[in-house]
């Protein structure tokens, strides 16, 4: 037993810390859902969507591409970090006079008042700074200390939630602004790794340039990409079919979610090292795959099994009626789960040209064969969905299989 803990020590906590996590966020929205009801949960999941709008290309670009170089002997630490510093602000510099300009996200929309902004636009920027924390955190393979620390920062979110009466306003800013302060406190165990130098060489630019290239292409073929399909789907299917879809695609990219942030956890900060040093072990590769292709297919054909409870479960009575889809959108999930392997693998060899084509291609055919086959009705969105991840699956397994070939 103790070995079986020490050898899979650090994929036990990348668990342990991607329960929290779900757990959290479905308790948030069940507060959510009791104290504030359809509007607040309506609000919250804006207000969520606003904040992402700011992490999800640094995650991408600064968190992965901090991750991958760390382990390079070739460049300087002090470098990494102070690139990732930059990076960081020009990113949400950038994201918040897009946002500026747009006016898609009014003041007058959440009704928050300058003081509230005031507090908001530092706590994003902390936010954003804390995935930098949290990347040198899974780096040190310290999960242990980064799942206790953030299950304290929920605690304290929670226990502020059920003692303090908040209006709905300053319950959206306690959700921010706690996880912001946590952020500072996640610095203090690690800080001596966080020496920056901003002369960064033209080699550790190259390097998070092609980071950045792919985060933002991720950003387009999955935010507005998804942005436009829900759009599209409520002029031709109309506002009830297309939210009994979205139940599902809600609980899809949940459990998808999972799978992906467990693989870079665990999967990409190992194949980011091996790598580096020259020492990646393909029979070892063959068992970790094989594991994970008897566990993916375990909790798909369990959801499968209870998808109607399921549904009935998160959401209502009513929701039972989306099963059929759910049914349907589960066989792309199997090929998707599948692809996610390969895809962390394109990503951590800094295969970037063919990762860019394989995710703008598949977004392509998505969004191509929803508008094309209409006709169908609302099924046509699972059904492209199916096409889009099983096409997704061979391209990057093919081109991932050929790539580690090569490695000797």
């Amino acid at each position: 037993m103790l070995r079986f803990w020490s050898k899979y020590n650090h994929s036990i906590w990348s668990g342990i810390l991607l329960m929290i996590r779900m757990i959290a966020g479905f308790g948030t929205q069940k507060v959510v859902a009791i104290f504030y009801g359809p509007a607040g949960t309506t609000l919250i999941s804006h207000f969520q969507n606003f904040v992402a709008l700011f992490t999800q290309p640094i995650q991408d670009a600064v968190a992965n591409g901090l991750i991958n170089a760390f382990p390079k002997k070739s460049f300087q630490k002090t470098q990494v970090v102070g690139a990732s510093i930059i990076i960081i602000t020009l990113l949400v510099t950038s994201c918040g006079l897009i946002l500026l300009v747009s006016t898609q996200f009014k003041q007058s929309y959440f009704s928050f008042s300058l003081e509230n902004w005031l507090l908001i636009i530092p706590s994003i920027l902390l936010f954003c700074f804390g995935l930098i924390v949290s990347a040198i955190y899974v780096i040190q393979k310290r999960l242990k200390l980064y799942s206790f620390i953030i299950l304290m920062q929920w605690i304290v979110f929670f226990f502020s939630v059920f003692y303090i009466d908040l209006a709905l306003n300053h319950f959206l800013i306690s959700w921010l602004s706690i996880q912001s302060v946590f952020s500072i406190i996640l610095i203090i165990p690690i800080h001596s790794l966080l020496k920056f130098n901003f002369k960064i060489e033209k080699k550790v630019k190259n390097h998070f340039k092609q980071f950045l290239i792919m985060a933002l292409t991720i950003w387009l073929s999955s935010k507005w990409v998804d942005y436009y399909v829900r759009e599209f789907a409520i002029q031709e299917f109309g506002i009830i079919q297309t939210g009994l879809w979205q139940s599902v695609v809600r609980i899809s990219e949940a459990y998808r979610g999972l799978a992906i942030s467990f693989l870079f956890l665990s999967l990409y900060p190992m194949l980011s090292q091996k790598l580096a040093n020259n020492k990646l072990d393909k029979s070892d590769l063959k068992k970790h795959f094989l594991l994970y292709f008897l566990v993916t297919v375990a909790f798909l054909l369990f959801v499968f099994q209870f998808n109607e409870f399921i549904l009935k479960a998160l959401y209502d009575l009513q929701y039972a009626e989306a099963s059929n889809l759910f049914k349907i959108q589960i066989i792309g999930d199997v090929f998707a789960f599948l692809a996610f392997p390969f895809s962390v693998y394109l990503i951590a060899s800094v295969k970037t040209k063919t990762y860019l084509i394989t995710e703008l291609v598949s977004a392509l055919i998505f969004v191509t064969l929803i508008v094309m086959k209409t006709d169908i009705g609302i099924e046509i969105l699972v059904y492209a969905h199916i096409i889009r991840f099983i096409l997704f699956f061979l391209m990057v397994s093919s081109l991932g299989i050929k790539s580690i070939s090569n490695v000797r």
